[in-house]
Parts: C-alpha cells; sequence; structure tokens
C-alpha cells in the first residue's frame, strides 16, 4: 500500500500540462473594445483520478490582431487530501499569424514560473528563471487554441518557456470516443521531446487533446459550445 503511494505521489510530480496545457497579466497592445470574443472550456482528465480541473481557451479577434487569455485550474486529490496543485494563467498576443507577445505564470505545489517573451525583428526572445532563448519568429506555443499549430516546426512550452523541434503528421478523419460518444474528429499526431494527439472537427475546432508523460496520458476534452474562429485567428504563415 506504502510503495503504490509513492508511486502514485510520483507520477502526479510530472503531470503533463504543456497543452495544455497553461494566460495573464501582460499583453502588447490594449484590447478591442469590440473584439469578437470566444471561449473554450475543457475537463482535464487523468487515467487514475478521473476529472481532476479545468482548462480555458478565451480568444479576441479584432482585425489582424488576436488575443489569447488561457487559465488552468488542476488539484488531484487521494483519500480526499490535496496531492497535487497546479494553477496557470497565461496570455498571448498575435499580429497576422505571428506571435508578438506572451506571458504566463504557472504555479505548481506553492513553486511560481514565469515566463515572457516578445516579438523582436526575426526572432522571438523568450525569458525564463532560466534565461534568455531566441526562437524562430514563426515560433507556435504548445496551447492548441486553433489550427495554426498544425504549422508548427518549432514550439514554445506555455509552462517552461522551452522550445523544441516538432513534427505535425495526420488530419486523416478517425473515430474517436469523448464522454460516451463516438465522433468522426481529424486527428493530428505531434511528435517532439513529448507525444500529443490533437483532435479537430471539420470546422477547425479542437475538440481534444492528449499528452503523454512516462506513459501517463492526459486529456482534455472540451465541454463547451464548439463555435469556430474567424478566420483571421487561424491564418497560418
Amino acid at each position: 500500500m506504502i510503495r503504490a503511494f509513492v508511486r502514485i505521489m510520483v507520477r502526479t510530480q510530472s503531470l503533463p500540462i504543456a497543452f495544455a496545457v497553461l494566460a495573464s497579466v501582460l499583453c502588447a497592445f490594449v484590447r478591442p473594445a469590440h473584439a469578437d470574443s470566444q471561449s473554450y472550456q475543457y475537463e482535464v482528465e487523468h487515467p487514475t483520478f478521473g476529472q481532476i480541473g479545468t482548462y480555458t481557451n478565451t480568444v479576441d479577434e479584432s482585425g489582424g490582431r488576436t488575443h489569447v487569455e488561457s487559465v488552468l485550474q488542476i488539484a488531484v486529490r487521494l483519500l480526499g487530501i490535496v496531492v497535487y496543485r497546479q494553477d496557470a494563467t497565461r496570455s498571448e498576443d498575435w499580429r497576422n499569424g505571428r506571435l508578438v507577445a506572451f506571458h504566463g505564470v504557472t504555479t505548481t505545489n506553492g513553486t511560481r514560473v514565469d515566463v515572457s517573451g516578445e516579438a523582436r525583428g526575426d526572432a522571438f526572445v523568450i525569458t525564463t528563471p532560466d534565461g534568455t532563448t531566441l526562437a524562430p519568429a514563426d515560433v507556435r506555443t504548445s496551447n492548441p487554441w486553433s489550427p495554426s499549430i498544425l504549422s508548427a516546426h518549432v514550439m514554445m512550452s506555455t509552462k517552461s518557456g522551452r522550445i523544441e523541434n516538432v513534427r505535425i503528421s495526420g488530419g486523416g478523419e478517425m473515430p474517436v470516443t469523448l464522454h460516451g460518444k463516438t465522433r468522426l474528429l481529424h486527428q493530428y499526431l505531434i511528435d517532439g521531446q513529448k507525444r500529443g494527439v490533437v483532435w479537430l472537427d471539420d470546422r477547425g475546432v479542437p475538440t481534444a487533446f492528449k499528452l503523454w508523460e512516462d506513459g501517463t496520458p492526459i486529456q482534455l476534452v472540451l465541454t463547451s459550445p464548439a463555435v469556430p474562429l474567424r478566420q483571421t485567428a487561424v491564418r497560418t504563415r
């Protein structure tokens, strides 16, 4: 019993929240008063502990500018005691399909990590507690808020700010069972330091996504109405 408890504790300490993963306080622009806004809320599901939290993307669009705010709230309980907690707020600002500003705060079991970034010339400059990193101008975040992530070849973790090369494949329709209902969704595989899957409906709405770490799949499933974004928000470079 004690050994099993220890194994569960270790696994919860490495819960993958990269996608999700995740929106915040600093923006590069003042948000337009008449921007179109759409909110997407997901349930975070763990194969052992069940529903452990929520993740919300709120997308505001105006012209060629898009502002994305993400809020993550996770609490894993064992015998009624919280053994793992993670809260995150993050913001992304995009202009004509390019990431121009990012700021995120992630607090895991009381430990806070701040990540920020801004576009400078032909690069995106990322600042983390470990220092400063230069990413290419077309870097994408690990937050699948729109189909634009599918054009990524370099991705920035919204949790740590680390960048990695990724390969994205697929796009064909697959039967996927979510909350007891089977639907045909477009499946995309993401190969990088962590393996991921994103499922989109025919309108390009991210309906669910999954990430594995140490063999444990964490799945996020859309629970709010699946309303597609305008074309300006999903423009790819």
